[in-house]
């Protein structure tokens, strides 16, 4: 915690050090982003197709859920 700080006093106007940070930066708020977004265009797509699927086979629009309820 306290070599950050260091270093930031030692180099504080590096603007090659600010650029880096500042992709750094970038890229750990994008990343999880661009995963998380093509996981959802995934199932999305996969949904979209069972769907498109059900209806040409002529079964129901809302499928029935493959697990039993207990009684």
């Amino acid at each position: 915690m306290i070599l950050p700080a260091l270093l930031a006093l030692v180099h504080a106007d590096d603007t090659g050090m600010q650029l880096l940070y500042f992709w750094a930066a970038v890229l750990l708020a994008i990343t999880p982003m661009l995963i998380f977004g093509t996981i959802g265009v995934w199932v999305v797509r996969k949904a979209w197709r069972e769907e498109r699927k059900a209806e040409q086979q002529g079964r129901p629009e809302v499928p029935r859920s493959r697990f039993r309820v207990p009684r």
